[in-house]
């Protein structure tokens, strides 16, 4: 049975919260909860695509629009459930 969560995150120029947040993500991997981890970014000029990459994260860009970085995640996604989180959030334990 696949993982439930796609977890959406909109971006833009995340670089500096983005690792926290992908941290407070573990817990679920290793709960096979997470199915896909989308980063919907909105024009970054900094690292957060390569931060996506290096965790495997789908990857789509398009114009900032928080609503419209939001409904590409989710057109993408295929989890039985969404998850969306900003840049900044961090899950607390036992999420």
């Amino acid at each position: 049975m696949p993982a439930p969560f796609s977890i959406i995150i909109p971006t833009l120029n995340s670089e500096c919260e983005l690792n926290e947040t992908l941290g407070s993500l573990f817990e679920g991997i290793e709960n096979n909860l997470i199915r896909e981890l989308i980063i919907s970014d909105g024009g970054s000029n900094d690292k957060t695509k390569i931060i996506a990459n290096e965790v495997g994260a789908i990857f789509i860009e398009g114009p900032f629009s928080r609503g419209l970085q939001i409904s590409k995640g989710i057109d993408k996604s295929k989890g039985d459930w969404i998850l969306i989180l900003h840049a900044d959030t961090n899950l607390s334990l036992n999420w």
